[in-house]
């Protein structure tokens, strides 16, 4: 088939548009002045309103993939491609890419509920690992599902301690509360008892000196003794020295009444010469009557003094036997405060000693005193850290219990038979 030259021309300058238009020279195909007569051009014309029809089909997909993409890429996953075009390869280009959109959209959305439901302290929910056959999101499926696993593992020890810690910090806050209450006994126990034996050392303090003053008593009534016994030997020396006396003068009384008996022998001798001289012997008569008469009275006062003598004699007898049970008594009272003396020194030297041991003991008993108050405090002070540690111990139970994670159902179990094994073995404890 042959064509004019102006029509060849015009072919070709139509193509040439199409040929621009298709590498994106130019945005659109304008053939509107060309020779619509012509079956060519008319073909032409057709063709690149056709490839402007489907260019413009393209170019709409374009976008709304460009538009996805943008906003994929920003992390939207909820938007999708709706326009269709009659390429089908752009068409299952979009249709895949809303499935890729669709996929990360739900597999997203279940791995941020699962994050979800962990910010809410419920780890029994994990992430399907196939729901992608590799790449980042398989490892962020496979990470979700292994922070899962370590929380788990974390909450299950936590919890495992936490009821341990229950369960031995009630414990220790009742043997704390036992103790801080024995050591609060002992010390108000320790402090009688200090004042008991500060009021017995005093008291033995006082008996020491006592005994002290009873030596002293001693020693002075032993003097006292002693100047008894030695006025009782030299009473008995006088009353020896006035036994010799009194013998001495019974004797002279003795002479003295012999006197007065011869005297009154030779006078009654004289009464008779008289009586035979007569006149002349009166005045003599009367002298040897006188005489008679001194000499009975003599003799009278002789026996006076005898038996003043006798009786001072016996007297004196009976003084000197009494001073001499007086030595003798004198010597086992002596004796006795010897021994008592003795006695007396022994306690003496007991009480120095007891007071002594006492003193050590005072001393003593204000160091345990002090060390009790000490533990005391002490024991106070454990107490309250106890009551911390239990307050502690049961909140982290209290908010663990909160959680939900795999596992914790069978803690809960074994620790309820653990409690009533540690129970019974109290009971027999306390049984023994």
């Amino acid at each position: 088939m042959f064509f004019k030259s102006n029509n060849n021309n015009e072919i070709i300058e139509a193509l040439d548009k199409i040929e621009a238009f298709i590498k994106g020279d130019i945005n659109k195909i304008n053939l509107e002045n060309h020779n619509s007569n012509n079956e060519i051009m008319k073909k032409v014309v057709n063709l690149s309103n056709l490839i402007e029809q489907k260019q413009q089909e393209d170019i709409t997909i374009y976008g709304e993939i460009m538009i996805c993409a943008e906003k994929l890429s920003d992390g939207f996953t909820d938007d999708r491609i709706t326009k269709t075009t009659s390429n089908e390869k752009l068409n299952y280009i979009a249709k895949t890419f809303n499935k890729m959109s669709e996929k990360l959209e739900t597999s997203l959305t279940k791995i941020d509920k699962v994050l979800d439901e962990y910010s809410h302290q419920n780890f029994l929910s994990s992430i399907d690992e196939n729901i992608f056959r590799g790449g980042e999101l398989k490892n962020l499926a496979k990470g979700v599902n292994y922070l899962k696993d370590e929380i788990t593992k974390n909450l299950a020890s936590t919890y495992r301690t936490s009821l341990v810690m229950q369960k031995e910090s009630k414990v220790l806050l009742d043997n704390s509360t036992k103790l801080s209450e024995a050591t609060s006994s002992q010390a108000a126990s320790l402090e009688e008892a200090s004042t008991a034996i500060e009021e017995i050392t005093n008291r033995i303090s006082t008996t020491s000196q006592t005994a002290k003053d009873m030596a002293e008593y001693g020693e002075n009534v032993k003097k006292e003794i002693n100047e008894g016994m030695s006025l009782s030997s030299r009473t008995v020396s006088a009353m020896n020295e006035i036994n010799n006396s009194t013998n001495a003068v019974h004797e002279a009384i003795e002479m003295i009444d012999q006197i007065a008996f011869q005297t009154n022998i030779l006078s009654l001798n004289a009464a008779v010469e008289a009586a035979t001289a007569g006149e002349a012997g009166k005045g003599f008569a009367v002298v040897a009557g006188e005489v008679r008469n001194l000499a009975n009275r003599s003799a009278e006062a002789a026996k006076q003094i005898k038996d003043l003598v006798e009786n001072a004699t016996s007297k004196a007898n009976e003084g000197k036997d009494i001073a001499d049970k007086m030595i003798e008594g004198y010597q086992i009272l002596n004796e006795n405060i010897n021994e008592t003396t003795k006695l007396i020194g022994n306690v003496v030297n007991a009480s120095i000693e007891q007071e002594r041991g006492i003193s050590q003991i005072n001393s003593t008993v204000s160091q345990i005193d002090i060390l009790t108050q000490e533990n005391a405090n002490i024991a106070e002070n454990v107490k309250s850290i106890s009551f911390s540690l239990n307050k502690i111990a049961d909140k982290n139970v209290e908010e663990t219990m909160n959680m939900q994670f795999e596992g914790k159902e069978n803690l809960k179990v074994r620790d309820r038979n653990r409690n009533e094994n540690f129970q019974g073995k109290d009971r027999r404890n306390y049984n023994r």
